[in-house]
């Protein structure tokens, strides 16, 4: 009853069924049972899937059609049982047998589609741990990385009243802010620099800031991605020079997951642009520069967020019950 009272204030089928974590095929079988025959019909709705009618071999093997094929709606998994097994269920009891067996109405998370979850394995082993243990201060270590983002709304998900819509105003989103950073292992303290465009030269000048960091340090290695103003000539000769003491560690290709910085900004989104207005370009760069200077007031998220722990983008990582 809870989806015909959701449409009937005015939700849309998707929305209802995402707020109840049923399919949008499930609100609708509601909606044409309560206007055929009112409540009763409703009421009156099949519950086959209260207890799976399915064996432990078949169930089994629908787990592994669901990780083959993302499924939209339950009614296709409905109609797979009847072709496969000859058993007929109702969108409804077959949501309800889904969240039995573990699982659950999401999307997909996307990722880059060449990420090679073994040559980034191996590159965390092979590379990045010896790094990381031995990184201290006569060997410092960074993740570097440039974020930029743009003056308009960021939205996300956040706790609304029933039946309501939260309205987020949206700028025009044509000018951004660039900030260039690196982030330090193991203590996590982070070096950044805004500019008008992130350049080779606007590298060189954030290394520049990490060597006078550094003044007795051997050697500052650097992780970095792929991106062409890193493999410049200017940074190939910067590197070369006599007085230069960075070190270039670069990443696996579409290997953005191990590269702790990433994490950073997504707190730094998170607790600046989600959700929030800004009338003024002026005000947008305010909020930029409070985050940075009350860092301190995150350090505990910091540290509990930024882990030595990595996540192998393209590697199956199924979440067991």
């Amino acid at each position: 009853m809870n989806a015909l009272l959701l449409v009937d204030d005015g939700w849309t089928v998707e929305r209802v069924a995402q707020a109840l974590f049923i399919d949008a095929e499930t609100v609708r079988e509601h909606r044409r049972l309560y206007q055929k025959a009112g409540v009763a019909g409703v009421l009156e709705l099949k519950y086959e899937g209260s207890e799976p009618a399915l064996d432990e071999e078949q169930l089994a093997e629908l787990g592994k059609e669901l990780d083959r094929r993302l499924y939209l709606t339950a009614k296709e998994v409905a109609d797979f049982v009847r072709r496969r097994f000859c058993m007929e269920y109702t969108p409804h009891a077959m949501a309800k047998l889904l969240n039995r067996i573990w699982f659950v109405y999401k999307m997909p998370k996307c990722i880059p589609a060449k990420g090679d979850a073994a040559a980034q394995q191996h590159f965390v082993e092979e590379t990045l741990a010896p790094f990381m243990a031995g990184a201290n201060a006569e060997n410092p270590l960074y993740f570097v990385d440039a974020t930029h983002p743009s003056y308009t709304a960021h939205p996300s998900e956040g706790w609304i009243r029933e039946g309501e819509t939260r309205e987020l105003k949206s700028n025009h989103g044509r000018v951004n802010v660039n900030i260039n950073g690196a982030l330090s292992w193991p203590d996590r303290e982070i070096v950044h620099r805004k500019a008008d465009k992130i350049t080779s030269a606007e590298m060189i000048k954030l290394f520049d800031d990490l060597q006078a960091r550094h003044p007795t340090a051997t050697a500052i290695s650097v992780v970095l991605d792929n991106a062409r103003y890193n493999h410049s000539a200017e940074i190939k000769a910067y590197i070369c020079s006599e007085e230069c003491r960075i070190k270039l560690v670069y990443l696996p290709a579409y290997a953005p997951n191990l590269n702790l910085i990433e994490r950073f900004w997504w707190l730094f989104k998170k607790k600046t642009l989600y959700n929030e207005h800004f009338p003024t370009f002026a005000e947008f760069k305010a909020a930029v520069d409070k985050f940075f200077a009350n860092l301190a007031s995150y350090r505990s998220e910091i540290l509990s967020l930024i882990t030595g722990t990595f996540h192998y983008i393209g590697a199956q990582n199924p979440q067991p019950p």
